[in-house]
This record gives structure tokens, sequence and C-alpha cells, in this order.
């Protein structure tokens, strides 16, 4: 292969990132100190932190409840608000449930420590591979 065509090739690779990273929307908690990020297709509600993908088989809520203000508060509470998931990591600064939701359709529930904060998602799906749905969780983060 040349450097001309070596060359292209990154070029081109590049650019399609770009174009994926523009694809897409954030979703914002209600007090706006959580987010994760969506496809653009997705319709997202910036008053309460929830985004629906366009044939509303998946949905996203991102949230800081005012209350919990550690992880270890949430690694307590949650099993027993989704008896339906296993926990699939536990660390110091991440806690991440998968099985399924209230409803009983499959989710990913995930959340993470910040300073006297604690950022929540939860990702229901009902079309994407639980891939989909991680990729979806491993997005939560700090908005500020």
């Amino acid at each position: 292969m040349s450097k001309r065509s070596i060359a292209f090739a990154l070029v081109v690779f590049m650019a399609a990132a770009v174009l994926h990273a523009q694809n897409t929307k954030t979703v914002t908690s209600h007090d706006k100190s959580c987010q994760v990020t969506v496809p653009g297709s997705w319709t997202v509600s910036g008053m309460f932190g929830i985004a629906n993908s366009p044939d509303n088989k998946v949905s996203v809520a991102v949230s800081s409840p005012l209350r919990t203000t550690s992880l270890s508060e949430t690694k307590q509470t949650a099993p027993m608000v989704y008896p339906n998931d296993k926990v699939v990591k536990s660390t110091p600064a991440e806690f991440q449930m998968e099985g399924l939701s209230m409803n009983n359709k499959p989710n990913v529930y995930r959340g993470i420590q910040l300073p006297g904060k604690v950022c929540i998602v939860e990702v229901i799906y009902e079309n994407l591979t639980a891939n989909d749905a991680r990729t979806i969780a491993a997005s939560l983060k700090s908005a500020k």
C-alpha cells in the first residue's frame, strides 16, 4: 500500500469518526449535572433527562437523585428496586446492573460517583443488542 493510499484511508476514517460524533444528541439530567449520549435521530426531553428512539422501543433516563449523594447508597437500594437485574460491575466509582426493568423489558442500569453526587442512567430496550445499550450507559458522565 502506498503512502498516498494510507493517507487517504486515514482521512476517510477520521472524517467518518467526526460525522458519527456529530450525529449524536446529549441527554442531560433535570439538574444539568449528568449526561449521556444517544443517536442523533432520537427525541430528547430536556426538562426530564429522557430520550426515546424513533420507534419508541428504546428509552433512556438520566438523573441525579437529590437525596442520594454516595454510590454506596445506590448499590444498596438499586437491587431492591430492580430485583430482576444482576450486578455486573461494582467498584467505588461505578455500579452497573443488567437484566429486566420494572416493566419486564431488558435494561442496563448504571451509576457513577461524582463529588457529592451520583449520576444514574437506565437504558430500557427492545430492539437493541445488550452491547448497544451498554454503550449508551457507558457514556454517562458529569455534564459540568
